[in-house]
């Protein structure tokens, strides 16, 4: 748990955002890491209990290597407590699924207070910033990775792959996959085409393994601004990406050149301590390419869904991390007559 002193607490909050006026984070707040999952808590004031009933409320966590002096603009959401108004003061404590960023790099941490209109318009309520970084232990890539398109496929080397958790922690099933993406990848949600992948097992904590080479059947997109490669791993939130690298644009014609992420093509049926759907591992075709990640992708590509209303596509994206897309349900405007209707362009 990151908890600090009341002192250093009051430190690093500010309340200089479009909805302070109706709530505000109290003096005591925190959260702990377990596994997958991450406790918030937090003393949540509502200054006008009336106004604040006519808004939904969360509790948020998010990650960001720029720090907050932007708001949330710079950041990534790792976790999300939906609140329910009741009385002046909230005292909130509980527990969600973890989406930290991948990477391995330092991140500044904050609670954010944040509400929704019946519109769905979102509006930052109140910031409580951390002040030490927080580092997440996660599978990541070790060395260099090199990658080049041929007539025959894709050559993938990997340096290595290593797990830095402790000993009695196993990791999920493990995938390298390679995305054209439209814009950089910078460790949370993206938006762009998967063109291959491969399933690479489990890992114990602390072991790693060496000098990693595969021939993998790929063609280069016919448009691929941003080729990334990325270790990903299966958790109760489906599968969720550790660790990265971006691909030099000249392996896209031909030259093997050192690169990040991890590619891969996972088998039908991974060995994971969850086991996986066969559908969301084997090879996609080119109309499965387009199935959107309601847990990464990003909103424009939620919206773009057809039968979705924006307010609804909004809902979606500040509700994340769902474990399964029957959690979207939940979401307001969501019903399960809806979801059959689209569920088969949606994975998690």
């Amino acid at each position: 748990m990151r908890a600090l002193s009341h002192r250093e607490q009051a430190e690093f909050m500010t309340n200089a955002f479009p909805a302070a006026h109706l709530a505000h984070i109290g003096y005591n707040h925190a959260y702990r890491f377990d596994g997958d999952q991450v406790e918030l808590e937090a003393d949540v004031c509502f200054l006008e209990a009336g106004a604040a009933h006519t808004r939904a409320w969360a509790l948020q966590l998010w990650a960001s290597s720029e720090g907050f002096g932007a708001g949330l603009a710079q950041a990534v959401k790792v976790a999300e407590l939906p609140l329910q108004v009741a009385g002046d003061v909230l005292n909130v404590s509980g527990r969600s699924l973890a989406m930290p960023p991948a990477g391995h790099a330092g991140l500044r941490m904050a609670l954010a207070l944040v509400s929704w209109d019946q519109a769905g318009e979102a509006e930052l309520a109140d910031l409580a910033e951390y002040p030490l970084a927080e580092r997440f232990f996660q599978p990541r890539f070790e060395g260099e990775v090199q990658a080049r398109f041929s007539p025959e496929g894709l050559a993938l080397t990997v340096g290595g792959i290593t797990n830095p958790r402790a000993e009695d922690n196993l990791s999920g099933t493990l995938v390298l996959e390679v995305w054209a993406l439209e814009s950089a990848y910078a460790g949370g949600a993206w938006q762009g085409q998967r063109v291959v992948g491969v399933d690479v097992g489990m890992l114990a904590g602390g072991q790693a393994r060496s000098n990693l080479s595969w021939t993998l059947p790929a063609e280069l997109p016919v448009a691929a601004p941003h080729l990334t490669l990325m270790l990903r791993e299966w958790t109760p939130a489906g599968y969720v990406t550790r660790d990265f690298r971006a691909l030099p644009q000249e392996s896209a014609h031909g030259a093997a050149t050192p690169a990040g992420e991890a590619l891969a093509e996972p088998s039908a049926k991974p060995v994971t301590k969850k086991a996986a759907p066969v559908s969301r591992l084997a090879a996609k075709s080119g109309s499965e390419a387009a199935i959107v990640n309601v847990n990464t992708a990003e909103l424009a590509a939620i919206d773009a869904i057809k039968g979705l209303s924006s307010a609804v596509a909004k809902a979606i994206v500040a509700g994340r991390p769902y474990a399964s897309l029957e959690d979207l349900c939940r979401v307001k405007g969501m019903g399960p007559k809806l979801l059959e209707k689209i569920r088969a362009g949606l994975t998690v």
